[in-house]
């Protein structure tokens, strides 16, 4: 079994290596940079990308999984921000672009092919920051609330589509809402080396492997 990991920058979680761009190094993961992305206009500007890749792959559908690495930056970022342009409830909003980013699973299903959803992770601890390379919008607690209420959202649409969900965030904040930052290696993209484990322990539950 192998799972291919298609999206961001976060795919670098599944390589072994605490680089964001290299090569694999766990056989049990195939990773596919596809640039940068957010889970809002996923379906429309980039699922094309991947089903090109998966296209061109060895992957066994029969026995090979795949999962979309994305919505980090939505959490980090556009969702708060969208939610104070907007005046809108960021719940609400936070269903909207999850609706919209699910009809790419469903599409997979229907193709033929396993998939498990990745919940996605938190990021800094810092402030907010306008910074074009490193944006932050609000403070910590909010974004991990926000992060929180996707990955619950998630699960729920893929429990009701018996889809596997896969999810490590519970390691990743403390009693306070805050990220531990000890499993990071900048701003917002995590240790391989020390979140693997994490993934390993979840995917066996997960897929009683």
């Amino acid at each position: 079994m192998k799972i291919f990991c298609i999206g961001n920058s976060h795919v670098n979680i599944f390589r072994g290596i605490d680089e964001v761009f290299g090569d694999d190094k766990i056989e049990m993961f195939k990773t596919k940079h596809i640039g940068p992305t957010i889970a809002y206009n996923f379906y429309e500007h980039h699922y094309p990308q991947v089903l090109d890749y998966l296209s061109s792959t060895n992957i066994n559908i029969t026995n090979d999984y795949v999962m979309l690495i994305v919505g980090e930056v939505d959490c980090r970022w556009h969702l708060p921000k969208q939610a104070e342009l907007q005046n809108r409830n960021v719940e609400n909003l936070i269903e909207e672009c999850i609706n919209r980013y699910f009809r790419c699973y469903l599409d997979l299903i229907n193709r033929g092919y396993k998939v498990i959803v990745w919940a996605g992770h938190p990021s800094t601890t810092s402030g907010h920051c306008d910074n074009e390379s490193s944006p932050v919008y609000s403070n910590c607690e909010y974004r991990n609330t926000i992060t929180l209420y996707w990955n619950n959202y998630l699960k729920k649409l893929s429990e009701e589509n018996n889809i596997p969900f896969l999810s490590i965030i519970k390691y990743l904040i403390d009693n306070n809402n805050l990220t531990k930052m000890e499993y990071f290696m900048d701003y917002c993209h995590l240790k391989s080396s020390m979140v693997i484990p994490f993934v390993y322990k979840e995917l066996k539950l997960v897929l009683d492997i």
